[in-house]
């Protein structure tokens, strides 16, 4: 990340009063780790784009009408994604527990999906917790190109140690289908389900409470897939599956998780921005700045 983000406050370019990383309630920790990208890469510029976005973002927010940054927001230094997979996955844990045994809500920007496995297990540091995902992709490979650690693997290591609860999915394989339909971890609210509620009066609602209702632990990490959007939303990602969530459906199922749950921490992934287009880098930004805000009126 380039000193003059920095210099400028980092998320949001807040001033130095507001984002303060000893006192903010909320800590923005940049990943920016590429090791696994199948289709188009640029995972590794995500964590600057969208902070970069981020300085263009009104500290407004018209649904809560306050200006929640103003509790107190930090951006860390970048973490150094260097070394083998378990070993960034490690460095990545160890920071995330680091915060949050301190009672600080870490909101991690990647980089791709791997990420999570690190960021989710230094959030829970032991205790009970639920994997909430928005993706267009299961991640239920147990390996992918001979790698445990691939990106499509990710939530099958955190199905290993947690449950999960999917929303948005709309791309798998026959491996992963029937990994999910045997799995006692794996609960799933598909891209279909979620596209069907639209013609139903009580809109997302339904498939919202079902999503939730899922849930059986008190603490809650979410991970948001940046193409778990529709690409008409966010189209700069590494595959771009067309059926996705639509922006404000996103925000009522961010909002009520956090309103019936206790989410400890999140993550915002697998942004691969575009030399010709800024549009996505912007709506990565709005919706970490609707995620911290949530964390932020805990």
């Amino acid at each position: 990340m380039s000193s003059s983000i920095h210099d400028a406050g980092g998320f949001l370019a807040l001033p130095k009063e507001m984002s303060d990383p000893e006192a903010a309630r909320v800590l923005i920790l940049p990943v920016p780790y590429e090791a696994s990208t199948s289709y188009v890469t640029g995972t590794v510029r995500g964590p600057d784009a969208i902070i970069e976005a981020s300085a263009q973002v009104e500290w407004h927010d018209e649904a809560h009408r306050d200006e929640p940054c103003r509790r107190g927001l930090a951006t860390l230094p970048p973490l150094d994604c260097g070394g083998s997979p378990s070993d960034v996955v490690g460095r990545i844990s160890d920071a995330v527990r680091h915060h949050v045994e301190k009672g600080r809500f870490v909101l991690t920007l990647g980089g791709e999906h791997t990420v999570t496995v690190g960021c989710a297990r230094g959030a829970a540091a032991g205790r009970p917790m639920t994997v909430v995902q928005i993706d267009a992709h299961a991640d239920l490979r147990n390996e992918y190109r001979g790698s445990p650690w691939s990106h499509a693997c990710v939530m099958r290591r955190l199905s290993e140690e947690f449950p999960i609860v999917q929303v948005g999915i709309r791309a798998l394989s026959a491996e992963e289908a029937d990994f999910a339909e045997a799995s006692a971890n794996v609960f799933c609210v598909s891209g279909r389900e979620v596209a069907a509620a639209r013609c139903q009066p009580d809109g997302c609602l339904a498939w919202v409470e079902r999503a939730i209702g899922a849930i059986e632990t008190e603490l809650v990490y979410l991970t948001v897939d940046l193409d778990g959007l529709d690409p008409s939303i966010v189209p700069a990602v590494g595959t771009p599956e067309p059926g996705g969530l639509l922006w404000h459906e996103t925000l009522i199922f961010v909002r009520t998780l956090f309103e019936s749950r206790k989410v400890i921490s999140a993550d915002v992934v697998e942004l691969c921005p575009r030399p010709d287009s800024t549009a996505s880098d912007f709506a990565a930004a709005r919706l970490a700045y609707k995620i911290a805000g949530h964390a932020l009126r805990a």
